[in-house]
């Protein structure tokens, strides 16, 4: 007897512990993450340098919205994978922090907060809102340094390249349904 008892605790054990197993699986896969890239580029017009080439992109966008920088240098560059409800920090070279929140993600899109604080007291300069899809770049100012000003650039870390669909060869196109022939505007009576 005791020994049925012993085995059906066990069992009892070992199905409450797969219960529990599965409900945090489902929890982990609740949770919403987007994996991004963020850089941190110093725009100014001491001179005009473009380092690396890739940002003659990012002055040709900036002189078409009105900002005529001449340099534009990428300071640094970060992957990093946001979870809900934990932050992710960034320290810029101007005593700053930006903190990025992973606020929600809806059909395909995240809304990501950008906090900037002020070190060492960390006072809130300011918060913004970003909304951030599969593709482009989200620009946000954060402050002056060294004669000009940075920009940090979130972009989505694996922007997913189109795929082409690839059809057998012995695929053919089905011929176009037949259509009721229609008369003409002049032939009905319901147009004078």
């Amino acid at each position: 007897m005791t020994y049925l008892l012993i085995r059906a605790g066990r069992a009892v054990c070992a199905a409450f512990f797969l219960v529990l197993l599965g409900t945090s699986r489902q929890a982990i896969a609740a949770d919403p993450t987007v994996q991004i890239g963020t850089e941190v580029i110093l725009a100014s017009n001491r001179d005009s340098t473009i380092e690396p080439p890739e940002l003659v992109s990012m002055r040709d966008q900036f002189s078409q919205k009105g900002f005529a920088f001449t340099s534009f240098r990428r300071l640094s560059s970060e992957k990093m994978t946001l979870h809900k409800g934990k932050p992710a920090e960034i320290r810029l070279p101007n005593q700053r922090t930006a903190t990025i929140r992973l606020n929600d993600v809806k059909r395909g899109t995240a809304h990501v907060e950008v906090i900037l604080s002020q070190l060492p007291s960390k006072m809130v300069i300011s918060s913004t809102v970003l909304t951030l899809g599969h593709e482009g770049s989200l620009f946000q100012h954060v402050g002056d340094y060294d004669g000009g000003q940075l920009i940090l650039v979130i972009s989505p870390a694996d922007v997913a390249k189109p795929r082409r669909a690839v059809l057998p060869t012995s695929w053919r196109p089905e011929p176009p349904l037949p259509r009721a022939d229609l008369r003409s505007c002049s032939e009905m009576t319901c147009c004078p």
